[in-house]
């Protein structure tokens, strides 16, 4: 099904170019443009891409874009037993964005996992919830993490 677009845009550019043939195995460019563009289109939000040009609806990205690399960060020293930076680095990114419910299940996380601190693991998730609508991955992760919150019961 994706080879579609590819073949229109490859056949489009042939007709205008009279390389009827040679732009399928000359310009492999236009097909990875457009392989781009599709994953692109897919993955985020049509304003998440225009913003990337200025033309959006609101003038900011997605917060998972415009915090992607923050985000890969607390994955890495999580994944690395280094609770502490990871902390300390999702603690900034609240400062930042109070509301940002990935952040916040993060930070929820890192308590449950790396501190045992039950408490106030429950109540980033429980903002999360109630930031969150309940179809949303946001709050089902949230509101799995925090059946981890009750350790013994």
């Amino acid at each position: 099904m994706l080879f579609v677009p590819f073949f229109l845009i490859g056949a489009i550019y042939g007709f205008l170019n009279r390389c009827y043939l040679m732009c399928f195995l000359v310009n492999p460019v236009i097909y990875a443009v457009g392989i781009c563009l599709i994953i692109i289109v897919i993955k985020y939000d049509v304003n998440d891409i225009m913003a990337l040009f200025g033309q959006a609806r609101e003038p900011k990205l997605a917060l998972h874009v415009k915090h992607a690399g923050t985000i890969q960060q607390i994955g890495l020293q999580m994944s690395g037993g280094d609770y502490e930076g990871a902390l300390v680095t999702v603690r900034k990114l609240l400062r930042e964005e109070p509301d940002y419910p990935n952040a916040l299940n993060l930070k929820g996380q890192i308590l449950l996992d790396g501190f045992a601190q039950y408490e106030e693991a429950r109540a980033c998730f429980d903002k999360v919830m109630t930031l969150t609508r309940p179809e949303s991955d946001d709050y089902l992760l949230a509101e799995a993490l925090k059946t981890s919150t009750y350790p013994d019961e």
